[in-house]
């Protein structure tokens, strides 16, 4: 017993922090093995290595994330081998007969990723987004019914007025900021305005609660969600780490590992996803009271016919788990929304010819309070589309390949070996399919892919949207 505790005596504890530096350490060498297993069968072409922690992802992810895109395909081709985090090797590519044989022709070898998947599940909650697999496809199949394009037509049509109603509180803060700065300097942030309009329409719309966006007071919750969508970009190259540390103790346990990791993102995640849950909570537990209670919704926020509703009472009636994944919905819209803004203010053209559809319309419809005629607006769909597939809602998209397999190509690419037509593929190997570079690659979209043409839309759609034989899985393939 002595001898233990003169031992003892000489053993300094190390703190928390230190322990998980060890056990990070060992962790990354782990990884570092398994990618060393999985490297490409074959060189491919592409950029010298990024840094051996985050690899290209900070690149791809940065606010310069769509020109570095750009250059890459420029210089390299449509295919080439892009760097992870701690030496993985992984396949990045637009080539569309790659991307249709990913996504619908060998769409069973190929699965989401699970460290995507795990990020995504831990800071939006187990919705769609967050999950893989037979889950995935089993909750997808539930809510297919939902979301037919018959349905969300309808449901469009019905929050119309709501839609109004938001738009014109909107436009309503605008021109009074607009007035107290006549005499000033000051600018207009209009990217406040659009996203108090996102959140109020997602949680209106969508939630059937009114996060009291336009009250003038601090909104924690839209702060949260904001915090979220910048910090996930630095944590992205991280993301293959994610389903080891998920095997790792209980939830409880990985919470409380959080705490004591001294990294700013990591912490600002934690306080982000705290407040969101938090919110969350709120406006489950008051939709579930008044779905239970028997209440006439149709005078309330939503109206009855928000999302949120339709979905907890079939889940009533289905007997099964869902969750919206309301904070990625408000992100996106929030984007979407400034960036058809940015659009039509830098095109003079575009915004004159818009304003005029708009105004004729309303002229014509001065007493339609659901005005079903917009979704008809030919050149305001335009518009939308364009700013969607110049700037849609993810930059990438990720796959893995369940099973060694084949990956054909429309545009051959030359190795050291000779030119090859298709990509051989290990079990483990990721690849990456850039959604920015798809919607602007020239061999799809013509010469002028690059270029905001809205008009690209309208009239006989194959001049100047699509090259003739080019197919494309998702909303495009039959334009």
């Amino acid at each position: 017993m002595d001898f233990f505790t003169g031992i003892s005596r000489h053993f300094v504890p190390l703190p928390v922090t230190a322990w998980l530096a060890c056990g990070f350490i060992a962790l990354v060498l782990v990884i570092y093995i398994l990618n060393n297993r999985r490297r490409l069968l074959i060189r491919l072409p592409g950029p010298p290595s990024g840094r051996w922690t985050t690899g290209h992802f900070p690149e791809i992810t940065g606010v310069y994330g769509v020109e570095f895109q750009r250059q890459l395909v420029s210089d390299y081709g449509p295919t080439m081998m892009l760097n992870g985090a701690f030496g993985e090797e992984l396949i990045f590519t637009v080539d569309p007969v790659a991307i249709q044989t990913i996504f619908v022709k060998d769409k069973s070898k190929f699965e989401r990723a699970e460290g995507a998947a795990r990020l995504i599940r831990s800071v939006f909650g187990g919705g769609l987004l967050g999950m893989t697999g037979e889950e995935h496809r089993m909750h997808r199949k539930l809510l297919n019914p939902v979301f037919t394009s018959k349905f969300l037509r309808e449901l469009v049509i019905t929050s119309m007025p709501l839609f109004m109603d938001i738009a014109k509180q909107t436009c309503q803060g605008i021109k009074q900021e607009l007035a107290s700065a006549k005499n000033t300097a000051n600018e207009i942030d209009i990217f406040h305005w659009t996203a108090s309009a996102a959140l109020e329409l997602i949680g209106e719309a969508g939630l059937g609660y009114s996060f009291n966006s336009f009250g003038g007071e601090r909104n924690e919750y839209y702060y949260a969600v904001k915090s979220v969508m910048q910090v996930l970009t630095k944590v992205t190259p991280f993301m293959p780490i994610l389903p080891y540390l998920y095997r790792f103790g209980t939830p409880s346990f990985r919470r409380w590992v959080l705490k004591y990791i001294p990294w700013g993102p990591v912490q600002r995640l934690r306080y982000a996803v705290s407040m969101q849950n938090a919110q969350a909570e709120e406006v489950l537990r008051a939709r579930q009271a008044l779905i239970s209670s028997g209440v006439d919704l149709s005078s309330l926020v939503g109206r009855g016919r928000d999302i949120m509703t339709l979905l907890m009472k079939a889940n009533m009636e289905e007997g099964s788990g869902f969750r919206i994944d309301r904070q990625a919905m408000v992100g996106h819209m929030n984007t979407a929304i400034a960036h058809i803004l940015d659009m039509v203010a830098n095109h003079q053209d575009v915004q004159e010819r818009l304003r005029l559809e708009l105004t004729q319309y309303f002229k014509s419809n001065p007493d339609d309070s659901y005005h079903e005629g917009l979704i008809e607006l030919p050149y305001l769909d335009a518009v939308v589309r364009e700013t969607l597939r110049l700037h849609g809602p993810v930059s990438f998209l990720t796959r893995v390949c369940k099973q060694d397999t084949t990956i054909p190509l429309s545009d051959p690419i030359e190795t050291p070996s000779g030119k090859i037509t298709s990509i051989p593929v290990k079990k483990g190997t990721r690849i990456m399919m850039s959604v920015i570079m798809s919607n602007r690659y020239e061999k799809i979209w013509g010469e002028r892919g690059h270029e905001f043409l809205p008009q690209r839309w309208i009239g006989n759609k194959l001049d100047g949207v699509t090259q003739t034989g080019v197919q494309l899985p998702g909303v495009y393939s039959s334009m």
